[in-house]
């Protein structure tokens, strides 16, 4: 039992060191690959009380579908199209689930999940070719 200790001791203690050395440590920095300028999700969505993450979510959702639709609309994938402003993802959720219960939001989240799993396919193919997946 005490070499177990002893072990588990060891790595809990060099695990942080190996995952500096290696890059891995997580930041609160934002870094992609690509569409640098991406806009972030509206403060209020960041701040919600945990009990309110179902809207979150849904926005989330939301803002994913209709940029699929938005690329597959467009025929192209520039970082305009695929990460637009949030305004309209959240407007239409402030127009249609904002006074929701929780069982409403898992519905449509559930149905922005499905319906942005069904575009997904032909939105990677094209962003794909321009280098933005």
């Amino acid at each position: 039992m005490k070499m177990i200790k002893s072990g588990l001791t060891a790595f809990i203690l060099v695990l942080p060191a190996t995952a500096w050395s290696q890059g891995l440590i997580p930041t609160m920095e934002r870094e992609f690959e690509f569409c640098e300028d991406r806009p972030t999700e509206p403060e209020w969505m960041q701040n919600l009380h945990v009990r309110e993450a179902d809207k979150r979510l849904t926005v989330q959702y939301i803002y994913r579908f209709q940029s699929a639709e938005r690329v597959i609309e467009a025929g192209e994938c520039s970082c305009a199209t695929r990460f637009p402003s949030w305004d309209v993802a959240v407007q239409h959720f402030n127009d249609n689930f904002l006074t929701g219960d929780r069982n409403d939001l898992r519905e449509a989240t559930a149905d922005f999940q499905r319906r942005y799993n069904e575009l997904r396919p032909d939105a990677r193919d094209i962003c794909e070719r321009e280098g933005h997946w």
